[in-house]
């Protein structure tokens, strides 16, 4: 018998795994990206019916399984299903769920770990808050996601308001409880040359194509 081992995380996706199990990939706290088995999670009556969704943060109780873990057992934090009853909210939540699962390695340090889950979350939330607009909201995103990689520029590399470079300083040093907070991003000026160099960074520095961002 194996000890259960219990983690915090949130579900990267889902896919089936025979007719009544499923597949999950998670980002957690203390294991990095790992791959999960469901059994019987998609069988009439199971506890877990509408608890294994793409987004959901939760406690998840596991056992180590010869190829991936096996999912004993899960406790709800935030389902952020708010997100899912808006179109563009859930394509900005799915890329920012493609981007982590590319980035994550299973048995990544923990503190690096810790913090990408972390960013996935705050950024989430952002999203739901719609105190921001999305396009800067993944914008944020996508760059302290290189500063967590370590494969950022602690300058933008082009010209812009004064403005633009207080906000890459932010999104590069402020704790994640503040990264998105709304008096942080300047006038729209400052706010739009930001999010055409974040993103012409994240794409010189990413070149993995991601599905959802096509749709966007």
């Amino acid at each position: 018998m194996t000890d259960d081992i219990s983690v915090k995380g949130i579900v990267l996706s889902v896919a089936p795994q025979s007719e009544y199990n499923k597949r999950v990939m998670l980002i957690t706290d203390r294991l990095g990206k790992i791959c999960v088995f469901a059994q019987g999670a998609a069988k009439q009556g199971s506890r877990l019916i509408g608890k294994l969704r793409p987004m959901t943060m939760a406690t998840f109780r596991l056992s180590k399984g010869r190829s991936a873990y096996n999912l004993h057992g899960i406790d709800l934090i935030d389902p952020f299903s708010e997100l899912t009853g808006d179109l563009e909210d859930t394509l900005y939540g799915m890329y920012m769920l493609e981007a982590a699962e590319y980035y994550a390695q299973e048995g990544m340090e923990e503190g690096e770990a810790r913090s990408m889950l972390n960013l996935l979350y705050v950024a989430l939330s952002a999203l739901r808050k719609k105190e921001l607009e999305r396009e800067l909201i993944r914008a944020v995103y996508e760059l302290r996601l290189l500063v967590i990689e370590g494969e950022y520029e602690e300058n933008p590399a082009g010209t812009g308001p004064e403005g633009m470079t207080r906000i890459w300083s932010h999104v590069i040093a402020s704790p994640l409880s503040r990264l998105y907070a709304p008096g942080s991003y300047g006038d729209e000026v400052a706010s739009e040359s930001f999010i055409r160099e974040a993103e012409a960074m994240f794409r010189s520095m990413c070149r993995h194509s991601f599905r959802s961002l096509s749709l966007l």
